[in-house]
């Protein structure tokens, strides 16, 4: 059965001397894996280097009975996002968010505004101009990616001086007693994550300590609550040589 699917990619890894397969989260089946040929010649090539991370591609696949990789016909860029792929920071951050995006998404059935949100975060990455929105982006997009997982803290429930309280993602007056929680200058720097947009992150200031601070606090959370139980050690170090 021929399908069209639009997608974006996760992670490519070769699987035989003939074969790769492609993790990608599409918007008509949700999470899929694609057969890509592993050979030397041009078109296999050409697939290789299509399928960075973050690329957004179309592609026509065929699915067969009792085989969870689809077989791919064709595939080409569906949105071109150049700056993603060629600018180093962009590839870096990009690289980051598929490998946490392949670790999160790992149901096959289709989400259409998870969807929406991830091809538009993308195409928004690709147009950011401002060194600090692209070295802020990260960490935008896993507080919005948390709204889709069910893990969004209740930002609501913030005042100055209460800590956070990880296990439950509520601010607290005082310390819950199971002992997993931010104190009140940390909790302080998840309430302006909360507060964090698309619109003002290239204004947030933060120095290389506090960013990455934040960073492992949410992939903490995102652990804790189940929603990335492996981490996202591939990509991680190379994002905290960056910022």
């Amino acid at each position: 059965m021929y399908e069209t699917i639009h997608c974006v990619a996760l992670r490519l890894v070769k699987h035989n001397d003939a074969s790769s397969i492609l993790t990608a989260w599409s918007a008509e089946r949700g999470r899929v894996a694609v057969g890509i040929p592993a050979g030397g010649g041009r078109e296999a090539r050409r697939l290789r280097a299509l399928a960075t991370p973050l690329a957004l591609m179309e592609g026509v696949v065929v699915s067969r009975p009792g085989h969870e990789v689809l077989r791919l016909r064709d595939m080409r860029p569906w949105v071109v996002t150049s700056s993603v792929r060629s600018h180093p920071v962009k590839a870096a951050v990009a690289l980051f968010l598929a490998d946490v995006l392949e670790g999160v998404l790992r149901t096959a059935t289709a989400d259409e505004r998870l969807s929406r949100f991830v091809f538009d975060a993308v195409q928004l990455l690709d147009g950011l101009a401002q060194p600090a929105a692209v070295a802020n982006f990260h960490l935008w997009f896993l507080r919005a990616l948390a709204t889709f997982t069910g893990i969004a803290p209740d930002y609501g429930s913030w005042q100055q001086g209460r800590v956070f309280d990880m296990a439950e993602g509520v601010f607290r007056a005082t310390p819950p007693v199971h002992g997993r929680y931010l104190e009140p200058q940390e909790a302080g720097a998840v309430h302006i994550l909360g507060r964090l947009t698309p619109a003002n992150m290239g204004r947030l200031r933060m120095n290389r300590d506090a960013r990455r601070r934040l960073l492992e606090g949410i992939l903490e959370y995102y652990s804790l609550h189940g929603v990335l139980p492996g981490g996202a050690s591939r990509s991680l170090e190379v994002l905290r040589t960056l910022f």
